[in-house]
């Protein structure tokens, strides 16, 4: 059917349209997005490899047991070129049919759904072009999910919460006092622990001034001076 006019879709969408090959094909939703960003999405695969393998049969890959006609990302063969999307198989495995292509491999990006590793990722195919399957070494790189982050010293990681570790970090909470009138202040520091140490200094000099204090409470120390100082005359520093 030729198209001689306008043609209205009345609020109705076309729908299972082709992907565009040609100049003037019209795009599809998928292909646009793409586009947009930059990258070739294909259909997510169950697993990729993590080391160099035999391309074909039913096998282990990262906690997977991968069957006939499953999808896997083949990302770290020794030789680069046989790297792709494959389709698996009982023989001999083949590339899948939306990457059995030079133009096909050019900003591939796809989401690995299993694996004790590498499942929840995205990758990327980085080669640049011109590509010819077979023979130009392919690399992909991680670009999303799956991140693996490991404490180091004084901090600690609970159900992906990153967090200080208060047993080995020092915290602290500084406050200027002096009202001209009290010699007993109260500062609240809120650390939530009486092993403390407090240092008083004059603003006005930064000199240290000793001070008599007691950690009277979890979250404040009481402070106490032969004369009550002046407004705002100390600031108080609680390290914990």
């Amino acid at each position: 059917m030729k198209i001689t006019n306008t043609l209205d879709g009345n609020g109705f969408a076309f729908i299972n349209l082709k992907d565009a090959v040609n100049p003037q094909d019209a795009v599809t939703y998928a292909q646009l997005q793409s586009a947009i960003a930059g990258y070739s999405w294909k259909i997510p695969v169950r697993a990729a490899t993590t080391t160099n393998i035999t391309l074909s049969g039913a096998q282990s890959i990262d906690g997977v047991s991968v069957v006939a006609g499953d999808r896997v990302l083949v990302k770290s063969q020794t030789a680069g070129a046989a790297n792709g999307i494959y389709v698996a198989a009982t023989g001999a495995w083949t590339r899948s049919t939306d990457f059995d292509s030079g133009p096909e491999a050019l900003g591939a990006a796809t989401f690995i759904s299993e694996g004790a590793t590498l499942g929840n990722t995205v990758w990327l195919q980085t080669t640049d072009g011109p590509i010819t399957l077979g023979t130009t070494a392919l690399v992909f790189a991680q670009i999303g999910g799956g991140a693996t982050y490991t404490a180091g010293a004084g901090i600690t990681i609970t159900s992906g919460a990153i967090a200080v570790d208060t047993s080995v970090v020092a915290r602290k909470a500084s406050a200027t006092i002096g009202d001209g009138t009290a010699t007993t202040l109260t500062v609240n520091h809120g650390l939530n622990t009486q092993d403390i140490i407090v240092s008083v200094k004059e603003v006005s000099t930064n000199a240290g001034v000793i001070a008599d204090w007691v950690a009277n409470a979890a979250n404040t120390v009481q402070l106490t001076f032969g004369t009550a100082p002046t407004t705002g005359q100390y600031r108080v520093t609680v390290v914990a």
